[in-house]
């Protein structure tokens, strides 16, 4: 199991069992993942707390036996409009419960476990009230061409991708350049885009990834 954090606040903690047991995890910067850590149980019980304490979210979800997977947050902990959607584009905060439980999305992706489930590369649009367009680069004689819109909480699997592929994503005029570069690796990739400092960001997130939580950050992510 890995975890992503690609949530749109600068941390949050995460615990994995009752809210009186030590937090696995009491500092989660986002854009930090932890490495792939075996599952103990195909059930688990998360919950997450915003710095300042309370217990914001909790969520029991439910795995595969003897499988890999990512399990990727994304959300602001706002409680404006329903958890279960980053906040859309262009909205009004939603009539209903006052206020919703905190926005927090807890996504379950498998590992591709087969020869031919390599290279699949997954964007995930997980900016709050940011529309995300994912371009190829315009080459001579070849013009760029759309791949995908994403409304927040969407996202697109690319299959049989090069080792070696660059595009291009565009959020509200902002470009910003999406690079996989692979010399002798053949790993899927997850791609989620966040605000950092209310700025779009992104990290790269390949499966079989080991690295221990606090050396996890992708230095060649946008700042």
């Amino acid at each position: 199991m890995t975890i992503v954090n690609a949530t749109s606040i600068p941390a949050i903690a995460l615990g994995t069992a009752g809210s009186s047991a030590p937090l696995a995890f009491p500092y989660f910067p986002q854009g930090v993942w932890t490495g792939n850590l075996p599952l103990k149980t195909p059930a688990i019980h998360y919950f997450v707390r915003g710095l300042s304490g309370h217990t914001s979210v909790d969520r029991t979800l439910h795995f595969p036996p003897v499988s890999s997977q990512m399990l990727l947050l994304t959300g602001d902990l706002s409680t404006s409009g329903p958890p279960d959607l980053p906040p859309q584009l262009g909205l009004p905060p939603s009539p209903g419960a006052t206020p919703w439980p905190p926005n927090l999305q807890f996504h379950i992706y498998p590992f591709g476990t087969l020869p031919n489930e390599r290279c699949r590369y997954r964007i995930v649009n997980g900016m709050p009230s940011k529309l995300l367009v994912l371009r190829t680069l315009a080459e001579p004689n070849k013009p760029s061409h759309q791949i995908a819109l994403l409304a927040p909480g969407n996202s697109i699997l690319l299959l049989h991708q090069p080792s070696n592929v660059t595009w291009e994503a565009e959020i509200n005029g902002e470009i910003l350049t999406v690079a996989i570069n692979q010399e002798d690796e053949q790993k899927n990739c997850l791609i989620p885009f966040f605000l950092r400092n209310e700025k779009p960001d992104f990290i790269r997130v390949f499966e079989d990834s080991n690295i221990p939580i606090d050396l996890a950050k992708d230095s060649s992510a946008s700042e």
